[in-house]
């Protein structure tokens, strides 16, 4: 387990220390400018004036002295970055979102090529409760459980998370786009479940090459279980929190094809 130090001073922000403790809500961390409904700890500030309090949020992989790191599944050295070129825009390869703030960034094939602080410490490799080893990809001939696309594309770029038998694979951009759109549903509807809204869209696909025949409707469930539990690992392995979504809402989806 990673350790990091109780306070932290940055020369950006005008208040010092940033203090590390679980946030209270969803908040939008001020190094990298994404949204963040992880509630692990992470660095806050704490000052107060007569006017109001400060909100400032750093995740913890957002640090302005972060050293080099390489990324063996890669192969290539990443440099922190606090300050983006004005007018370019840059697209994390590791989820496929806009980079906004600050990021990692690798050019030493030619073309550079970008992270978020978060996506650069995605787990490389995670063995489940179950013993399933799922390892973090650039490629794979596999199809996401979820779009149905394979891989990357010119249009679409994401890491993918793939387990060994080649099975179960989500794109760390479907994942992380389907959770997010889950918070959004349910901070407007003012529920407390992730599992608002979730019919908006299937939580489990079929790939084509997994066809479903009558009378084995025993093993389509299993293989549904299966990648229900996957995909819940893969929502932990990426947000650091579970997604409790109902599961009679991808038995009906998968009834309906």
């Amino acid at each position: 387990m990673e350790l990091h130090p109780r306070e932290k001073y940055i020369e950006s922000h005008p208040h010092w220390p940033l203090i590390l403790k679980p946030a209270q809500k969803p908040y939008h961390c001020g190094g990298c400018q994404e949204y963040e409904i992880d509630l692990r700890e992470c660095y806050q500030c704490e000052h107060e004036d007569v006017h109001q309090k400060c909100d400032f949020h750093l995740h913890v992989d957002c640090d302005p002295y972060s050293e080099s790191i390489w990324l063996q599944f890669i192969d290539c050295t990443f440099t922190f970055q606090v300050e983006a070129p004005r007018g370019k825009k840059m697209v994390c390869d590791g989820c496929g979102k806009d980079v906004k703030g600050w990021f990692y960034q690798c050019s030493s094939r030619g073309n550079p090529r970008y992270l978020h602080p978060c996506c650069a410490k995605l787990p490389f490799k995670k063995t489940d409760k179950g013993g399933m080893v799922l390892d973090l990809k650039e490629k794979t001939s596999s199809v996401c459980l979820m779009c149905g696309n394979e891989g990357n594309s010119k249009d679409f770029r994401s890491w993918v998370y793939v387990s060994r038998c080649g099975n179960y694979c989500y794109h760390v951009a479907c994942v992380k786009g389907k959770v997010e759109r889950w918070n959004k549903e349910e901070g407007s509807n003012q529920q407390q479940s992730y599992g608002a809204g979730t019919s908006s869209g299937a939580l489990v696909r079929r790939a084509p090459n997994q066809e479903i025949k009558t009378g084995r409707r025993e093993k389509v469930l299993d293989y549904l279980e299966m990648a229900f539990d996957i995909f819940t690992f893969v929502v932990l392995l990426i947000f650091g929190v579970s997604v409790p979504v109902p599961y009679g809402l991808v038995i009906k989806w998968l009834k309906r094809k």
